[in-house]
């Protein structure tokens, strides 16, 4: 009776004092978030400048652009073997605008953005109304950005448009004009009448000099263009610009022709028609304008004359 009382204690004990070998089950947690990634798309556009020019400075919604982000893993959970990116991508709307809800953490993942370039036309404002222009490439971007759990973050972008150089775009009637003159200076001159010699003025042709046109709203680049060309030993030049019909909304083409200030003598035609060189200082430049200039236009007599000397 007392082995068995003493198996049922000892039973007891051993099973009393049994060890819990089971261990607590660890379950991950994600600590991830998200961030608001969010902008304004937009590109340049030509406008009159209210002093008879044009500027390509102002701006109209780019849509339909293609915004993209890529967060790799291993920065999305930094302490983890995780390998792979998560890609986001959407398109600008109507306004330009887009958003893109990117999972993120509170310490910051690496974001790589991407705005896509594009092909399209550097349009044209006129009276409020939008007139197809240029074909033109559009350069995109990427760049990095650490975005936070909990945090917005606002990236915009202004596409700069850059025309094709092949262009031939079927929104203008693209053709040619012609500009021509003469370049001369004003010298001094002896007449004989009779016995009596007197002094009077005559024009002498200038050649080998730098004739320059500023023709402006170029339908290559919708900017000022400055042309240049060289007098022959007549004085004579020729302009050959680029230009498009006439009417065409937005295009009022008009031609500055000019010469610099020019570093010479003050000289005198002898009787016998030999130069007699005179004082030295300098003719001031000279400047004639033509207006309206369109396709098959020829303007000539375009007659200029260093007549205004300051001595030295």
């Amino acid at each position: 009776m007392k082995k068995a009382i003493l198996a049922i204690a000892t039973l007891i004990t051993l099973t009393t004092c049994k060890k819990d070998d089971t261990g607590s089950t660890f379950t991950a947690t994600d600590v991830s978030g998200s961030t608001l990634l969010k902008g304004n798309v937009n590109k340049n556009i030509v406008t009159p400048n209210g002093s008879g020019g044009w500027t390509s400075t102002s701006r109209i919604a780019a849509s339909n652009v293609n915004v993209s982000v890529k967060v790799n893993k291993s920065s999305l959970y930094p302490n983890s073997n995780a390998q792979g990116a998560d890609v986001y991508s959407t398109k600008t709307d109507s306004l330009g605008n887009y958003s893109l809800n990117i999972r993120s953490n509170a310490s910051g993942v690496a974001a790589q953005i991407t705005i896509d370039g594009f092909m399209g036309t550097l349009d044209t404002i006129v009276l409020g109304s939008k007139k197809t222009g240029l074909y033109s490439t559009y350069a995109g971007t990427s760049l990095n950005r650490t975005l936070f759990m909990g945090q917005n973050s606002q990236l915009d972008y202004g596409f700069v448009g850059t025309a094709v150089s092949s262009n031939t775009s079927t929104a203008l009637k693209l053709g040619t004009a012609t500009i021509s003159g003469s370049l001369a200076i004003n010298y001094l001159k002896k007449v004989m009448t009779g016995t009596i010699v007197s002094i009077t003025t005559t024009n002498v042709p200038v050649g080998g000099r730098k004739v320059y046109l500023n023709f402006s709203n170029d339908p290559g680049t919708l900017t000022t263009r400055t042309y240049e060309t060289q007098t022959d030993a007549t004085g004579a030049y020729m302009f050959t610009i680029s230009t498009v019909a006439a009417g065409t909304p937005g295009f009022s083409q008009n031609a500055n022709i000019w010469v610099a200030d020019y570093e010479h003598s003050r000289d005198t035609v002898n009787l016998n028609n030999q130069i007699i060189t005179g004082r030295p200082g300098v003719y001031q430049g000279q400047t004639i304008n033509q207006n309206g200039v369109f396709n098959t236009n020829i303007r000539n007599a375009n007659n200029l004359l260093y007549s205004s000397f300051i001595p030295n």
